[in-house]
């Protein structure tokens, strides 16, 4: 009987013990599939200190608005973009691309109503990002989410006009000239808007 009630003990603890491997090992797992917040420090584009040179192309009063997006098949195609989108430039060295795939935005309003959203008030970085300029050429930081890795985008500022190039993780957002290639171009116009004063936004 003793060793019965023994052995009874030891499964009890066994049992108990393979619950907590269980829960902790849900627990790993949750925390290793959970997405990194990041934080504006995280990003090597990030300088506290930036101000946009009045000289340059780049415009931060209004917004940039793909409008087409061409590619060297077939020996050039030119493209309608399947969802309307975004770019808004901050003097201050932020920027943040949104996606309207509803295409409810359209009218300078809608426009004000959706760039007003970068000054809510928030403690880390999420979708937004870091630019910076090299005569014409702008490359873009910003944060893959389902890779959890950074991306970025590399282009030209014309007047009034935003031509993205290329995307990737590769080159940390150098000025190379591989980064800068002719066989894509996404061609983004600009919106002016009447917007206030601004701030610098929250991230």
């Amino acid at each position: 009987m003793k060793n019965k009630i023994i052995n009874f003990s030891l499964f009890q603890r066994l049992l108990l013990t393979s619950q907590y491997a269980v829960i902790v090992l849900l627990v790993m797992l949750v925390f290793s599939c959970a997405g990194k917040i990041y934080m504006k420090e995280d990003y090597t584009f990030y300088n506290s200190n930036f101000r946009l040179d009045q000289s340059a192309s780049l415009r931060t009063d209004g917004v940039y608005v793909l409008q087409s997006i061409w590619t060297a098949e077939n020996g050039g195609i030119l493209k309608q973009p399947k969802d309307h989108r975004f770019y808004k430039f901050y003097a201050t060295g932020q920027c943040n691309l949104s996606l309207d795939s509803s295409f409810e935005i359209k009218t300078e309003k809608d426009y004000a109503d959706a760039v007003s959203k970068d000054f809510l008030m928030q403690k880390n970085t999420l979708f937004q990002g870091y630019y910076k300029l090299s005569a014409d050429r702008i490359a873009i930081e910003s944060r893959v989410v389902p890779r959890h890795q950074f991306e970025y985008k590399y282009g030209y500022v014309k007047k009034d006009s935003l031509i993205i190039v290329k995307a990737g993780n590769s080159k940390k957002g150098t000025f190379d000239d591989s980064n800068f290639p002719e066989y894509y171009k996404e061609y983004y116009v600009f919106k002016p808007l009447a917007l206030p004063n601004e701030n610098q936004p929250q991230w």
